[in-house]
C-alpha cells in the first residue's frame, strides 16, 4: 500500500471521530478497509469462510474498541491489521470451535440396549451441564437448546460475541472432560 498524504490521514481522522460520535458512521471505515482485511485474512488462512469470519470478527472488535482507539497519525488500517493478526494468533493456539460427538443420536433400531445407552448418555450430559458455572450453562443452553447465534446470546447475556465464544469454548471443554471422567469411572 502506498504512503498516505496528510490530507488523506486528516480525512481518516475525521471518519474515526465521526464513528466515535455515531456508530453508523463506522460503515465508512468498514467499506474502506474490509476488502484489504479480508484479503489479508484469506492469504493467511486460505479458506474463504474462515477469512470472512475473521475479517468480520476484526471489524466487530474494532467497533467495540473504537472509544479506546487513539489517533496517532498512523493509518487506521495498521490497527485493523494488528487486530486481525492477534485474532489469527489466538486461533492458531486454540481452535475456533470444538465439535461434540452426538451421544444422543437416534438409534438405528428399537433395540432395548441401544435405547438404554442413549438415555444413559443423555442423563450424563444433562448432569454435566448442570455442574457448569452459571454463565457457561446459560451460554450452552442458549446455543444448543435455543439454537441462537453467538451475537444473539451476547445481547441476552450483556456480553460481547467474543466473550460468548470463550464461554462456549470453556463450557464444551468442561463438558468433554466431565463426560470422559464419568466414562472412565464406569
Amino acid at each position: 500500500m502506498t504512503e498516505r498524504s496528510a490530507a488523506e490521514l486528516q480525512d481518516e481522522a475525521r471518519l474515526i471521530e465521526a464513528a466515535k460520535r455515531d456508530r453508523i458512521a463506522f460503515a465508512a471505515l468498514y467499506a474502506r478497509y474490509f476488502d484489504q482485511i479480508y484479503s489479508y485474512c484469506y492469504y493467511h488462512l486460505g479458506r474463504r469462510e474462515e477469512a470472512e469470519d475473521l475479517a468480520s470478527e476484526t471489524f466487530q472488535r474494532a467497533l467495540e474498541g473504537l472509544d479506546e482507539f487513539e489517533w496517532r497519525g498512523i493509518p487506521y488500517s495498521a490497527w485493523l491489521y494488528k487486530v486481525a493478526s492477534n485474532l489469527m494468533s489466538k486461533r492458531r493456539r486454540r481452535p475456533p470451535w470444538v465439535e461434540l460427538p452426538d451421544p444422543i443420536a437416534a438409534p438405528a433400531d428399537n433395540d432395548p440396549e441401544r435405547l438404554w445407552l442413549r438415555r444413559e448418555q443423555g442423563d450424563a450430559l444433562h448432569r454435566a451441564v448442570r455442574k457448569l458455572p452459571l454463565d457457561q450453562r446459560q451460554a450452552v443452553l442458549l446455543k444448543f437448546e435455543g439454537r441462537l447465534r453467538n451475537k444473539e446470546i451476547g445481547v441476552i447475556m450483556g456480553r460481547s460475541e467474543g466473550a460468548v465464544k470463550l464461554l462456549l469454548f470453556r463450557a464444551v471443554h468442561g463438558l468433554r472432560r466431565r463426560l470422559h471422567e464419568e466414562e472412565k469411572a464406569r
